[in-house]
Order: structure tokens, then C-alpha cells, then sequence
């Protein structure tokens, strides 16, 4: 019987997934043959690159259970969707296709999965260490309170401790796992359903990003637990040009965007929250009347853009390059917020009459 299943989504990074193919085969083999209960699904996102003659070249070698699958659907929450429907383990493993394993990933990967099923935990979200591949420059701060987000960088590493989500630590704070190096009991998407579609790198909703944090999210409504377990630890390499400042520009501004979106489409159809992303010791600054909308947009989120370019200016002024680069990005955010804003108004403006979505607005049940 299968305990653990290791999914792999790719999409032309053949020269990226050979190497951690690599890792899986020679940690696999060092395995007991008691331990050997796996199978790895990799699922090709319409590659057009070597990345099947690799998939193929890579099962004629090995012994370990491999699945390949092509699905022709763009979007790792649809290639994921794809690979849950076909795995038998009771905990599926979901990994970036261009990390690189620490040493001991499989054997504790695979202790997890060993001890799931005596535990309420839904839930493991792995360790994710950046490699940098070039010295960071100079103007790159990492450090609280003004250093860029480690998710940025893919990255997920909050202490040597197993905690439970969500907790605050010395690195910031934890708020859910992080879809590079995560771990997921079957049957959490049997009874609670998959990854939104519209989120997610390639997605065909066009949402690029988050399309983990809105699941995590969503299992944290319903009270599902998640645990931290930095043992399980991957490392997500880091190229010369995403520590340009155009590209994390552009992932400041696909955060903001993907979570004003999910907190506007909810799954579980709550209602978002009043001043979206706007911290409690500041909401004095914005009055009653800017809940208001003008041309379905929030007025809050004109006011919002306003107060930060107010104090990038004043930043500017103070001539303090380590914050300027904080607020800039700060403000790349709530563009990203803006975008989505305008990008809800065109959905609503396009959409059929439903009477489903009357009853549900209601809070009617459905008989």
C-alpha cells in the first residue's frame, strides 16, 4: 500500500527537474526496502521542451512507482487538482520542480506520512531555503522591519521548532505553509475540495500567485490544523535577475492583486474584511465614507495609494534608501490591490444572472 506520494508539476524546465529527479532516485534507494511504500507523479503542463523524453528516460532507470501525466490545462493549481485525482497515498507531497532536496527530505517526508493517520493534522508545510546563485546587492535588506518578504523568494524557514499555524517568530511572521515544499493528506481534498483554478503561475484566470495561500486559507476557516516541520527541508534557487528590482517590483504588485482577489472571492462566500489590509492603528485615517465606491472601487483604496505616495515622498526627503525601498514596493501592493479592484468590476460587469447566486447572497439554503 502507498503512504507517500510525491507530485511534481513542470512546465519547460527540463534542465531544472533532472537534478531534482536526481535527488528523489538516490534518496529512494537508500531507503529500507520497508520504507520504499511511494510513488512520484509528475504531471507535464504542456511542455514543449525535453521534459517528457527526461520523464520517460528517468522511469526506464528506476525502480520507484512513477506516474507521468500530461495535462494540457495551464496552471499548476490544475496540474496539481490533476495528480491529487491519481494518487493512492495517504499524504501527497507537493514540491517545486526546481528545488534541490536537503539530504534527509524522503526519510522525514516519508515519517510523516508513516504517522499521518494517527494525527488530527491536515496539513505540513515543509522548510524552503533560498540559494542564492549571485552575492545580494547592496540595497537588498532582508532584515525586519523594513527587508523584503521572504516569500518573495519563495522562501519558508521559521526556526528550527515545530509549531502550529499561524505563529510569529524572529524571521516574521508564519501565516501559512507555502505551496514549494508542502505536504497534504488525501483526504483533505476528498472531503474539502481542490486548488482554485483561477490562481496560480499560468493559470487561465490570470491571478498568478497565491493559488496555495488561498487553500491553506480556506482549510484554516474550517479548522483544519497545519504544522510547521522544518525538518523536511528543500532549497529554491535564486537567479541574477530575481534580485532585480523590477521583478520583485512585479511580485509586490501580483501579491497585493492575487489577495485582494481571494479575499473578495471567497470560497466559503464570506464577506471581505472592512478596510482590506489596512492595520488597525491606521484605519483612524480613513473615515466612514470611503467604504463608499466609486464606480464599484472602494474609496479607501484611492486614499490608500494617496498615503503611500505621501510618505514614499517623504522617504525621499530623508534621503533613507533602506526604507525607500520598502515603501516602493509597499506601493507596488496596493497597485496590485487597485488592479484587482478594477479587475472585479469587469467580472461583475460580465456576469450571467444566476438565481444560485441569489440564494447564496441571500444565505437561502438550498433544498
Amino acid at each position: 500500500m502507498i503512504k507517500l506520494s510525491i507530485v511534481i508539476t513542470t512546465y519547460n524546465r527540463a534542465n531544472l527537474l533532472e537534478q531534482l529527479l536526481n535527488d528523489i532516485s538516490a534518496q529512494y534507494l537508500a531507503l529500507a526496502p520497508e520504507e520504499q511504500s511511494i510513488e512520484l507523479i509528475i504531471v507535464d503542463n504542456n511542455s514543449s521542451d525535453d521534459t517528457k523524453a527526461l520523464i520517460y528516460r528517468f522511469i526506464e532507470a528506476n525502480t520507484l512507482s512513477i506516474k507521468y501525466i500530461f495535462e494540457a490545462v495551464p496552471g499548476i493549481a490544475a496540474a496539481r487538482n490533476t495528480a491529487v485525482d491519481k494518487a493512492q497515498g495517504n499524504l501527497i507531497a507537493f514540491l517545486h520542480d526546481d528545488v534541490s532536496l536537503d539530504e534527509d527530505w524522503l526519510t522525514e517526508a516519508y515519517r510523516l506520512a508513516l504517522n499521518c493517520l494517527q494525527h488530527e493534522i491536515g496539513v505540513y508545510g515543509g522548510r524552503s531555503i533560498p540559494l542564492w546563485e549571485e552575492t545580494l546587492p547592496d540595497w537588498l535588506d532582508l532584515e525586519p522591519p523594513y527587508g523584503i518578504e521572504q516569500e518573495i523568494f519563495r522562501g519558508h524557514s521559521y526556526g528550527d521548532e515545530e509549531r502550529f499555524y499561524p505563529f510569529d517568530t524572529e524571521f516574521g511572521k508564519a501565516q501559512y505553509p507555502a505551496g514549494v515544499n508542502v505536504f497534504i493528506r488525501k483526504e483533505i481534498f476528498i472531503n474539502c475540495g481542490a486548488f482554485r483554478t483561477d490562481l496560480g503561475p499560468s493559470a487561465a484566470g490570470g491571478l498568478g500567485s497565491h493559488e496555495d495561500y488561498e487553500f491553506f486559507d480556506y482549510l484554516a476557516a474550517i479548522n483544519i490544523p497545519m504544522l510547521y516541520v522544518p525538518q523536511c527541508i528543500v532549497f529554491h534557487p535564486i537567479k541574477p535577475d530575481q534580485l532585480e528590482e523590477h521583478y520583485i517590483k512585479t511580485q509586490y504588485f501580483k501579491t497585493g492583486r492575487s489577495l485582494y482577489w481571494i479575499a473578495h472571492t471567497d470560497r466559503l462566500k464570506r464577506s471581505a474584511p472592512d478596510l482590506f489590509q489596512i492595520n488597525s492603528g491606521e484605519r483612524f485615517f480613513y473615515p466612514q465614507f470611503t467604504r463608499m465606491k466609486i464606480l464599484g472601487i472602494p474609496m479607501y483604496l484611492h486614499l490608500k495609494i494617496f498615503y503611500v505616495i505621501c510618505e514614499l515622498l517623504y522617504v525621499l526627503l530623508l534621503f533613507d534608501k533602506r526604507k525607500l525601498h520598502y515603501v516602493t514596493f509597499k506601493l507596488c501592493k496596493v497597485l496590485g490591490e487597485m488592479n484587482a479592484a478594477v479587475l472585479l468590476v469587469e467580472r461583475d460587469k460580465n456576469r450571467k444572472f444566476s438565481f444560485k447566486d441569489r440564494i447564496v447572497s441571500k444565505q437561502v439554503s438550498e433544498i
